[in-house]
């Protein structure tokens, strides 16, 4: 018998990554508003080609550092802008309208400091910036990681805000699993109606 590999065992990441491929082109530009280890980062490199344009977010060092390391020996790195600063203040580096696509991974760094995670408050504002940076069609995707201290708080505050999303502006969609013995992360997608 065949080993298979079944497409509802892929982790919430692989999810976020599908979506993204099936928006972004050559050339875009992109947002990574959690760098974390720069996988998403590098990532979102390969997606935007060569005349794309990512920047990430992320407010510890030890983050740029090692995705800056990362997208150098990748080759990438001129593709990339990294920001040391919260992903709260994004409207600050980008304008309103030009960006396909921005994804968080909500938590704290792996390998990193348990008790560094993100907040509610700045997460929010960093959603509310987001949605406006987006460009007709663009799309956000949140991994939302729900079993460390104060995460259930977050992924509350951030499922009630883009429930309430107006359904003729953006289309959201939440995806997770519902049989785990543990608590599963969730992914939302957000996209803007062209």
């Amino acid at each position: 018998m065949k080993n298979r590999q079944y497409i509802t065992a892929r982790r919430i990441v692989s999810w976020a990554k599908w979506f993204v491929q099936q928006e972004v082109t050559s050339g875009d530009i992109c947002v990574d508003a959690t760098v974390g280890n720069g996988n998403d980062t590098l990532f979102l490199a390969e997606c935007t080609g060569r005349t794309g344009k990512v920047y990430g977010f992320d407010i510890q060092t030890t983050a740029i550092e090692k995705t800056r390391q990362k997208l150098n020996v990748a080759g990438l790195l001129d593709r990339v802008t990294l920001i040391q600063d919260s992903h709260a203040h994004l409207d600050m580096y980008l304008e309103s309208g030009t960006v396909k696509t921005v994804m968080f991974n909500l938590g704290y760094l792996p390998g990193g400091n348990p008790s560094l995670i993100t907040k509610p408050e700045s997460t929010l504002q960093s959603l509310r910036v987001a949605l406006k940076l987006l460009s007709n069609g663009g799309l956000i995707t949140v991994a939302s990681y729900r079993g460390h201290p104060g995460a259930l708080e977050e992924f509350t505050k951030v499922n009630e805000f883009l429930s309430s999303l107006n359904p003729k502006e953006f289309k959201v969609l939440r995806l997770e699993p519902v049989n785990q013995e543990h608590i599963p992360p969730v992914l939302f997608v957000i996209q803007r109606h062209q």
